[in-house]
């Protein structure tokens, strides 16, 4: 399998997990429908059966309806009842945006825009499932750590391709990673971290006690003092009340409320509605995943895209960082030489220098027309390609020296 191929299964894998989560949170709100398993890997089948029919460039006629066929095929064969036309729909509209995205170039920047999306839906997803029973949220939750794994495996590769660094421990690391948020799914693990949780609520518990009666010691006597004359202040108040405000004997002789009767609708009016919002949603939800492709053309093996400006703020929580470290590949010197460049990348394109097209020596000799002072920018050029097209380890001493380079430009614009 190609590097290229493998991104996009990586990222097949992703949109059908994200996708799976909300369809079985939306039939088991809608249609009480449960989990079913078999969906997920008939999803998965599906998805990579419209790649490998959009690879052979069929026909749209012929291609629609294989498409048709196979889905409404496995459907009568895997499910029964009412949940054959729903799952038809969820299938038909996986492939309609599996074949919308296919031809798509691996964007690393909008996949990261899509990424912070999704997770904002499946938190909301995910607090939604709590109202629907414990169960449920058992079921899925393998499924929120499977989308985790995926979307930082992902990351990190796309970030590899983009950059064209290729490393014999990337896959070892990718499992590693894997492996671990896995272990912390596992029974064991939550009851080890519920374990620390709950000896952290009783030491809190404990301190948040000792403050507590350390300001009753103090403080108690005259608190004690002044809730006694605002007592005092109360009940000579209530004493004076004597007349009945207007406005509350007038509320009580209002007359009592009519109360009507709400017609039940039917059963089959019901369905309807459910299938008709189960509709919107999904073409909501394909509006806003089309737009990816609209600044994409692709004709002859060519790719022709729009610029994209994405207005970012400079400053940064150290909780994001972190994550940013994990979704970008790790903190390998390596890395850090790349990411660093890109840094210096992002400076000068916003001092109007940089163009998509520049090599990094002809980044470099536009950037010491317009810097007074070209310190270290030589070396930085030379260690970002080495960094990137070679496989030698880069020492620390490699990352300093790309540091100062940065640094130095930064300052100057």
């Amino acid at each position: 399998m190609s590097w290229y191929r493998k991104i996009k299964s990586l990222y097949s894998i992703s949109l059908v997990t994200i996708s799976f989560i909300i369809w079985s949170t939306l039939s088991k709100w809608l249609f009480k429908s449960g989990v079913n398993y078999k969906l997920f890997l008939i999803t998965l089948c599906i998805v990579f059966f419209t790649q490998y029919l959009n690879n052979l460039k069929l026909k749209k006629s012929l291609f629609i309806l294989a498409l048709l066929g196979v889905n409404i095929l496995a459907c009568f064969i895997f499910f029964k009842g009412q949940t054959i036309f729903i799952n038809i729909i969820f299938l038909l509209f996986m492939s309609l945006i599996t074949y919308t995205l296919d031809d798509a170039p691996i964007d690393n920047s909008q996949y990261k825009e899509d990424i912070t999306k999704s997770m904002i839906a499946l938190i909301i997803i995910w607090a939604i499932s709590f109202t629907l029973g414990a169960d449920f949220v058992n079921a899925m939750y393998r499924f929120h750590i499977l989308y985790i794994i995926m979307i930082i495996v992902l990351m990190r590769e796309t970030r590899r391709y983009i950059y064209a660094v290729k490393s014999n421990t990337s896959s070892v690391t990718n499992v590693i990673i894997g492996i671990s948020v896995i272990a912390l799914s596992l029974d064991y693990a939550n009851k080890i971290i519920a374990f620390l949780f709950d000896m952290l609520i009783k030491l809190s518990s404990f301190i948040l006690v000792l403050i507590v009666d350390f300001l009753i010691m103090i403080f108690g006597r005259p608190i004690s003092f002044i809730i006694q004359k605002i007592k005092e202040i109360i009940i000579k108040s209530e004493n004076q009340m004597i007349k009945i405000d207007p406005v509350e004997k007038s509320l009580n002789n209002q007359p009592n409320i009519i109360k009507y009767k709400v017609h039940n609708l039917s059963p089959e009016l019901l369905i309807f509605l459910k299938i008709l919002i189960i509709f919107i949603i999904l073409y909501l939800i394909y509006k806003f995943l089309s737009r990816i492709t609209k600044n994409t053309k692709v004709y002859n093996g060519f790719v022709e895209e729009k610029e994209r400006m994405i207005n970012k703020k400079n400053k940064r929580h150290w909780v994001k960082n972190l994550f940013g470290n994990m979704f970008k590949g790790g903190g390998s010197n390596r890395d850090k030489i790349l990411y660093m460049y890109s840094a210096f990348e992002k400076i000068t394109e916003k001092a109007n220098i940089y163009k998509t097209y520049m090599t990094a020596t002809q980044l470099k000799n536009v950037t010491k027309i317009n810097v007074d002072n070209a310190y270290n920018l030589d070396e930085m050029t030379e260690l970002y390609n080495e960094a990137k097209f070679s496989l030698h380890p880069m020492t620390q001493e490699n990352v300093d020296s790309v540091k100062r380079g940065h640094s130095n430009i930064k300052k100057q614009f």
